[in-house]
């Protein structure tokens, strides 16, 4: 018997699997500088966690409703409206088990076989893999920058990948893995294109948080007419540091969010009740909650940008969100024989073995040559993590 053809194309998430790893050589004594994580490095607010734990005690153990109940797609709706200024009815709202899974769930309510994805790189791992789960195609586009390192994102860049195939666009802004955010030129720029294309738009807002430079602007709110093909998914993990929790959403038109969630009721069943009450809660705060951790998440990109800098034949996109620093190896891996061709993966896993500094090349967003940083976790860190690469670097 044979697997599914399906499951065979798919690879498993490398950031996962690079974790695993790190952690095996920890219990093994080795002294690892992790710089893979794709989570906050400060804990879930405790106000949060008490709202679960009273849920608890009051018995909020049994199933919930899929796609979430109303209690908590009205706070998602009363977030879109205040923060993001979008208007979303509840039934307009489906919450899941993680931002991941709505991603899965709409790729597969929205591809047929053979329609194609434009996919701008570098992207997070999942997307590539679950539009192929879809049995769609992930046309992938590569990455362009400004004078500034800005990672670029415009109508010209789409158009050369557009086919007559062509049913959607994946968004990602604050990105992962680059932390380029897209400018509200770029949007207008980007918006008035798109309202000639009749293609889907999933935009993921997931690090919205996390936007230094300016704040966060979704592209429904600058183009309401989009509005009848524009998918926003968002979610709890990054913004509330709630990433084992589990709590993502999205919202649209009202056929694909019951699309989805028709889906997860024979998936996923439901978020559990109880963690659903400590989500409402934390929407009602908003960002404000954060306030002292978005500093200091802002504060590490300003100490990761100040390290990189430093390093010799290292270039970089200029990362303005999200918790990320993107370089580019290519000028270093062609002064050596050993990385000549261009691969940044044995460049890693070299890294990882000599000087136990765990990072995820380019390889795992679609572009080989690079590789990603995540200043998640403490300054000491990230300093001892820089001076082991300048080592590595230098040898």
């Amino acid at each position: 018997m044979n697997l599914a053809q399906r499951v065979k194309s798919l690879k498993s998430s490398p950031t996962i699997a690079l974790n695993s790893r790190v952690q095996q050589l920890s219990k093994e004594g080795h002294d690892i500088v992790n710089l893979t994580v794709g989570e906050p490095d400060f804990a879930t607010p405790l106000a949060i966690v008490e709202r679960a734990i009273a849920a608890l005690q009051q018995g909020r153990t049994k199933y919930g409703p899929a796609g979430g109940g109303l209690a908590l797609r009205q706070a998602v709706s009363s977030k879109l409206l205040q923060e993001n200024r979008l208007a979303y009815a509840p039934e307009e709202i489906v919450a899941g088990c993680g931002a991941k899974e709505i991603l899965c769930h709409l790729f597969l309510a929205l591809v047929n076989p053979g329609d194609e994805i434009l996919l701008p790189a570098p992207y997070w791992v999942s997307y590539e893999d679950q539009i192929k789960l879809a049995e769609g195609r992930p046309q992938i586009i590569p990455p362009e920058v400004d004078r500034a390192n800005h990672l670029l994102l415009t109508p010209a860049m789409l158009e050369r990948f557009a086919t007559p195939r062509t049913v959607g666009l994946v968004l990602c802004s604050p990105n992962n893995p680059a932390g380029s955010v897209l400018s509200p030129e770029s949007l207008l720029e980007l918006g008035a294109y798109l309202t000639s294309k009749n293609w889907w738009i999933i935009s993921d807002e997931i690090y919205e948080y996390f936007s230094f430079e300016t704040p966060h602007r979704s592209l429904l709110e600058l183009y309401p007419e989009l509005r009848s093909r524009f998918i926003l998914v968002n979610g709890l993990s990054k913004s509330f540091a709630m990433t084992g929790w589990r709590v993502g959403y999205a919202a649209g038109p009202a056929a694909v969010i019951g699309a989805v969630k028709t889906l997860q009721s024979h998936s996923s069943t439901c978020l559990p009740p109880f963690i659903e009450a400590a989500a409402e809660w934390a929407l009602s705060q908003g960002a404000e909650l954060m306030r002292v951790e978005i500093a200091a998440m802002k504060a590490k990109r300003d100490l990761v940008v100040e390290l990189a800098q430093q390093l010799p034949d290292i270039e970089f996109f200029s990362p303005q969100g999200a918790f990320y620093l993107f370089m580019d190896l290519r000028p270093l891996l062609a002064k050596s024989e050993q990385y000549a061709n261009g691969s940044s993966l044995a460049w890693c896993e070299a890294l990882l073995d000599q000087q136990k500094v765990a990072v995820v090349p380019g390889e795992a967003f679609g572009t080989p040559g690079y590789l990603r940083i995540s200043y998640a976790c403490s300054p000491e860190k990230i300093r001892e993590g820089f001076r082991r690469l300048a080592l590595f670097i230098k040898a």
